[in-house]
């Protein structure tokens, strides 16, 4: 895998390899579930977390959007959508990653953010949606694990080996070291630009970005490549010099950089799924009316920015439902793949409990953001290892809770 943390690259076995590959997917997806765009499907309707008030598609308080080609658009349904072309998650136009300007920012701004794959960057502010695309930066290659710097979103880009055998092998080497790994998008500016090239990072044209894992001062860094028929890791820590938002590829790396070699037990240490006993505490006290029976996992974004961390309760069941979570500036929420929702806010300790509109069968909720008192979450046709249709949910919360007192 080339995706881990939220970052780690899958792969998907070619017909002649077809069983094995798919059971060392498998093995892979039991021990790095985040590291899987699937973690958020579930997998048993005995998963189910209960019986809430579900908001229902004739209330008026939320709105469907679905991916075009170049865009998106309203719709009445996730399902009355145009039919889409599945292909792998790493090459189909979906929601990545989503996230807040984070709460140590002192700014007034509720700006939240989510990163499309193959397409741009949506920016929410309230109940405003605007997209920043841009071909040059998303074509050929998979956006991914979007943080923060300040109140810009920095996200990372790779390119599937298994997917893009064709393409890795048309463009130079030259090309291939000066490649972006970091990406900007300037909110003022509504454009993006690289940080970061691999030539920056010293790393040699058939090395590739395997994962990282950002502290909020360390990147501690994965990188792969084929020895001999074999994949060979190395790892690596790296800290800017300078605000990240203030590097620039055209500058020399020892002006920019500290590095220190790392190793495979610090970056697993890292990006490993966690118990739940070992939560923040508001994230647990969030989701304390979930049984210790019942098995979960939950990818949780601090208030700060930083890379998400898993955390995971293995209850009586095998089978699992799987949320994302976060900190906002006015809400606490976690939601979970089939719409399960718990919220409250930052100053209140009332927490609100409901479902989200039901989806078809094969569909299911990913990451949300939070902008002001308006609810994104993304949501996708999902069929193992590919993606069909997707977009993102549109929720005012304020007309939501009030419903539920």
């Amino acid at each position: 895998m080339e995706k881990f943390s939220a970052e780690q690259i899958r792969t998907k076995p070619l017909k002649n390899h077809l069983i094995l590959a798919a059971a060392l997917l498998a093995s892979l997806l039991i021990f790095f579930p985040s590291c899987d765009k699937k973690t958020s499907e579930p997998e048993s309707s005995d998963a189910s977390l209960g019986d809430f008030v579900e908001i229902s598609p004739a209330q008026k308080n939320h709105t469907w959007y679905y991916f075009t080609e170049n865009s998106f658009a309203k719709t009445e349904l996730p399902q009355n959508t145009p039919e889409v072309h599945e292909k792998p998650w790493t090459e189909s136009v979906r929601i990545a990653s989503s996230g807040a300007v984070p709460v140590s920012v002192k700014s007034d701004s509720d700006a939240a953010y989510a990163l499309v794959n193959r397409l741009g960057m949506l920016a929410f502010n309230g109940e405003s949606v605007s997209l920043c695309a841009d071909a040059s930066i998303f074509s050929g290659v998979t956006a991914d694990s979007m943080v923060f710097s300040e109140e810009s979103p920095v996200f990372y880009l790779y390119r599937s080996s298994f997917f893009n055998v064709d393409y890795e092998k048309s463009i130079s080497a030259a090309v291939q070291k000066d490649r972006p790994f970091l990406v900007e998008y300037d909110p003022k500016a509504k454009i993006v630009y690289p940080l970061v090239t691999y030539s920056n990072l010293n790393l040699s044209d058939d090395q590739q970005i395997a994962g990282f894992f950002w502290d909020g001062k360390t990147w501690t860094c994965s990188a792969k490549r084929s020895v001999d028929g074999r994949v060979e890791f190395t790892y690596f820590d790296w800290n800017p010099n300078v605000p990240i938002t203030e590097l620039s590829p055209a500058i020399d790396r020892s002006a920019q950089f500290t590095f220190r070699q790392s190793s495979e037990d610090q970056f697993f240490g890292l990006s490993q799924p966690k118990r739940f006993s070992g939560a923040p505490t508001e994230l647990k006290d969030l989701l304390q009316s979930i049984p210790a029976e019942f098995t979960f996992s939950v990818i949780w974004k601090s208030s700060l920015g930083t890379s998400p961390v898993q955390y995971f309760q293995q209850g009586n069941g095998a089978a699992s439902l799987n949320a994302n979570a976060s900190a906002g500036k006015k809400y606490i929420a976690a939601i979970f793949s089939d719409g399960t929702s718990y919220i409250k806010t930052a100053l209140d300790d009332k927490i609100s409990a409901f479902r989200l509109p039901l989806l078809p069968a094969g569909y299911i909720y990913g990451d949300f953001a939070i902008s002001g008192d308006t609810l994104y979450v993304a949501w996708e046709q999902s069929s193992f290892y590919k993606t069909g249709r997707a977009g993102f949910l549109q929720v005012n919360l304020q007309t939501v809770l009030s419903q539920l007192e």
